[in-house]
């Protein structure tokens, strides 16, 4: 092994307890828009050594091929930013594979709104995107670069600006990843008090443009935190009725990605919504989301499938572009991610 390059963190940055690098022989932890910050979470260690990940190699964990992101005119930077903030593909895949099996679209359309780079919606390519609603100009510069749709599908604007009704009743799929900040740890949990917030606009798109289906996809927060568990009730209610006359079947999950292949124990929370069907057949659909798993926690038995993908895994064919450097780290630093890294578990 070639020589380590000393590292030029102090030992304070090093022990850092508000970060924590990841590790090779594991999944990733949640891939964040602050990772373009260069936090130690944006670094993994391999024993005592430790390097930054590259934008290909935070590519990969997420799921989305090398070149998704490389547009040119982008900077690194924003790179991860917008990889942070998408879904990943393989969980798209499972997404549209499932609606393709038990919904017969009679509208072979879609709408996306905060879109980000098209993570969510990528695995639909049955259906043909009437408009990807995105705000941030980087995100939607990378939507209309190289992609399997129109450029002229991507809408850079505000969600809550776009005309829905003008597509009532010719929306197949309505589908998003509104802002998690509001709900996230991250974001201080604001909920529904943060302008952030886009999640409580979607019963009026709902309304507006009627889709048979709905999707949407947030942080576990969206559920966890009981300050805002009768806003989060109202809002289901409202999406399961979004007007007189209109009425969807409803069903909330918790998906891991790394149980479908994707190195990252990501998880968030799947809402979806079936017209005119009732909540117990769409959770009965929705269930089998986890019926289609085909990893699981290694710490776990299971019966055929694989363990989760770790980053060694997943880095391999992927050149290194970042040298290793010594890992200044305490023995108590390495407890800490020891447990740090069965906590992910639980």
């Amino acid at each position: 092994m070639a020589e380590l390059l000393r590292s030029t963190w102090s030992d304070a940055v090093a022990n850092d307890p508000k970060h924590r690098p990841q590790v090779m022989d594991w999944p990733s932890t949640t891939v964040r828009k602050e990772w373009c910050r260069r936090p130690q979470e944006a670094h993994v260690v391999d024993g005592k050594r430790i390097r930054r990940m590259s934008v290909d190699e935070i590519a990969a964990i997420q799921g989305f091929p090398a070149d998704w992101v490389n547009v040119d005119g982008t900077t690194e930077s924003e790179r991860i930013a917008v990889l942070g903030n998408a879904v990943p593909p393989p969980l798209s895949h499972i997404f549209a594979n499932l609606l393709k099996d038990n919904i017969d679209f009679q509208n072979k359309t879609l709408i996306e709104i905060c879109a980000g780079i098209g993570g969510l919606s990528s695995g639909f390519d049955y259906l043909t995107p009437i408009a990807k609603i995105e705000l941030w100009d980087v995100a939607a510069k990378i939507l209309r670069t190289n992609k399997p749709w129109p450029a002229d599908c991507v809408v850079e604007g505000y969600a809550q600006q776009f005309d829905y009704a003008r597509y009532k009743g010719k929306v197949g799929l309505l589908c998003g990843g509104p802002p998690c900040q509001p709900w996230s740890m991250s974001g201080r949990k604001k909920g529904a008090d943060d302008p952030r917030d886009v999640m409580g606009f979607t019963p009026t798109a709902i309304a507006e443009c009627e889709p048979e289906v709905f999707l949407f996809e947030n942080v576990p927060g969206l559920l966890m935190a009981k300050e805002h568990q009768a806003y989060v009730s109202d809002l289901f209610n409202r999406m399961s009725r979004p007007k007189e006359g209109l009425r969807y079947g409803f069903a909330v999950a918790v998906v891991n990605a790394a149980d479908y292949g994707v190195p990252q124990t990501r998880r968030r929370v799947i809402m979806l919504g079936v017209k005119g069907k009732s909540n117990t057949c769409v959770k009965r659909l929705l269930s089998k989301i986890n019926e289609a798993a085909t990893h699981h926690d290694p710490t776990k038995p299971a019966i055929g499938k694989h363990p989760w993908v770790t980053l060694r895994e997943a880095f391999k064919g992927i050149p290194v572009t970042e040298p290793w450097k010594e890992w200044n780290a305490s023995e108590e630093t390495l407890k800490r991610l020891e447990i740090e890294i069965k906590e992910d578990l639980d």
